[in-house]
C-alpha cells in the first residue's frame, strides 16, 4: 500500500488500543500511551483513584499482577493506596525488563501529553473513581474533545455527558455465557433510550468455536453478521458510531468486519492489526 493509501485508510479507520496494548506494551503505562498514539492509534487508560483522590492508570482493583509493589502492598486496594505509594512500584519491570523504571501514571500527566497534541485521542475505560473529580480534570486540562468516556453502565456513560458535555461516550456490551442473546439485549436497551447522551456502542465478538485461536473462516464469531450489520445501520441512521471488539482475528475475518462499513475497531495487538489493515484494498 502506498504512503497516500496508507494514510487515507488511517482516516478512515479508527482503532482502541485496548487494554492499553497489554500484549506489545505494559500496560497503563506512558510507553504504552505514546506506542499507541504512534501506531496512529488511540490508547485506552483504565481509570482508578487512590486513597488521596489521585486518579491514576491501573486495570485490576490490586497492584499484583501488573507491577512490584511490596507484599504489604500487592494485594491492597488501590482506593487505600496513596499516590506516593504508587509510585514506589515500577509498571514495566514484570512485562519486561526492557521497560524497567515505567511508572503507574496520574491521569493527570497523561491528559498533559494528549493536550499538546490536539489531533490525538484518548480512552478512559471507567474503573473506580469520582466522576466529578474526573470531570474538572478533563476541564482543567482542556481535552474534553478528545476523550472517549466509555463504561458498561449507561447511566455512568450519561452522567460524564452532563457533567462534561464536549467529551464523547461509549457503552460497551459483552456478551457472557450467552453471547448473541445478551448483546442484543444489551444493545435493545440502549436503543429503547434512543441511545441517550451515547456518541458509540461497541460490541465484544466472542469467538464462535470458543477455541481462543484465530480462525480463518469467513464468519469467525458468536454475534452473527446480519446482527452487525443492523446494529451499524440502526446506530448510522442516529449519525452514531459502532465499535468491535474481536478477541480474535485473522486477516479473512477483519476483513469480513471491514467489508460490513464498520470502522472502528478496540484490538489488543495493535501492530498486529495496522499490518493487517495495510492489506486491505478501500474503494
Amino acid at each position: 500500500m502506498s504512503v497516500t493509501n496508507k494514510k487515507a485508510a488511517a482516516q478512515r479507520v479508527h482503532w482502541q488500543a485496548h487494554q492499553s496494548t497489554a500484549a506489545e506494551f505494559p500496560e497503563n503505562t506512558m510507553a504504552a500511551m505514546e506506542y499507541a498514539w504512534g501506531l496512529g492509534g488511540i490508547p485506552e487508560i483504565d481509570i482508578r483513584q487512590t486513597a488521596d483522590g489521585i486518579i491514576i492508570g491501573m486495570h485490576d482493583e490490586t497492584p499484583r499482577r501488573t507491577t512490584t509493589a511490596s507484599e504489604a502492598d500487592r494485594d491492597r486496594l488501590i482506593s487505600e493506596c496513596t499516590f506516593e505509594q504508587t509510585q514506589a512500584w515500577d509498571a514495566g519491570v514484570r512485562f519486561s525488563d526492557k521497560y524497567r523504571g515505567e511508572k503507574v501514571p496520574s491521569l493527570e500527566r497523561v491528559l498533559a501529553a494528549l493536550a499538546i497534541h490536539p489531533e490525538r485521542e484518548l480512552y478512559l475505560d471507567y474503573k473506580q473513581v469520582d466522576l466529578d473529580k474526573l470531570a474538572a480534570l478533563i476541564e482543567r486540562c482542556g481535552v474534553e474533545r478528545q476523550i472517549i468516556f466509555c463504561h458498561r453502565d449507561h447511566e455512568n456513560c450519561r452522567i460524564m455527558k452532563r457533567l462534561v458535555p464536549g467529551i464523547r461516550t461509549m457503552l460497551w456490551i459483552s456478551g457472557g455465557s450467552n453471547p448473541e442473546a445478551e448483546v442484543a439485549r444489551k444493545f435493545a436497551a440502549a436503543a429503547d433510550s434512543g441511545f441517550d447522551a451515547l456518541d458509540i456502542v461497541q460490541i465484544h465478538l466472542v469467538d464462535a468455536d470458543n477455541s481462543g485461536e484465530t480462525t480463518s473462516q469467513p464468519w469467525a464469531y458468536e454475534v452473527q453478521r446480519e446482527y452487525l450489520q443492523m446494529a451499524l445501520e440502526q446506530l448510522a441512521d442516529k449519525g452514531l458510531e459502532l465499535e468491535v471488539l474481536p478477541f480474535h482475528f485473522s486477516q479473512e475475518s477483519l476483513f469480513a468486519l471491514l467489508d460490513l462499513g464498520i470502522r472502528r475497531f478496540a484490538v489488543d495487538e495493535p501492530k498486529v492489526f495496522v499490518a493487517t489493515l495495510e492489506r486491505y484494498s478501500f474503494v
